[in-house]
């Protein structure tokens, strides 16, 4: 019997040698993947919140945009241009690429298809004529970087339209 038991005793000791360091390992592989998880958790709220941003900045720019008399694009950006606007310290103003298509009627808003893209290289543009338009489509992209495309490798592009109707050519607007 004693050597049984000084079997077990030498056989249990070679087996705790042969663990030394392996909580270690375990508490890094556990940690990093906990640390993972929570940066992820970061990342959506900040893309939700980067959503939600871009719902008031588009909102706020159209209902200025729309109020002016001839220069709605330049309205428009300045608005969400602005050093005082609530997403000033979040979003980068420059990330934003802005369009203004104007439609004359509801008949030429059903038949839009492809919205207004502005060339290669440029962050603003205006489809149509302003003058005698009634109804004009705002839309903003902002592209957002994720902490994540260093594994994905690409942005994600966060687009809001509006319609609205604009104030000083409403006289135009018939149904």
């Amino acid at each position: 019997m004693r050597m049984n038991n000084s079997r077990k005793l030498s056989f249990l000791s070679r087996k705790k040698k042969g663990q030394k360091g392996v909580v270690a390992i375990e508490f890094a592989i556990g940690f990093m993947g906990f640390w993972l998880m929570c940066m992820a958790w970061v990342e959506m709220s900040y893309m939700s919140y980067v959503s939600a941003i871009g719902d008031l900045a588009i909102a706020e720019a159209s209902r200025e945009a729309k109020k002016d008399n001839d220069t709605y694009l330049e309205s428009f950006q300045a608005v969400l241009n602005r050093d005082d606007s609530i997403w000033s310290n979040i979003v980068d103003s420059n990330n934003f690429v802005t369009t203004v298509q104007y439609v004359k009627d509801v008949d030429d808003l059903v038949k839009v298809v492809d919205g207004c893209e502005p060339s290669q290289n440029q962050t603003s543009a205006e489809c149509g004529s302003a003058d005698k338009s009634s109804i004009a489509i705002y839309r903003i992209s902002y592209d957002f970087d994720s902490m994540f495309t260093y594994f994905m490798d690409q942005t994600t592009v966060f687009t809001r339209e509006v319609i609205v109707i604009q104030e000083y050519e409403r006289s135009q607007f018939e149904i």
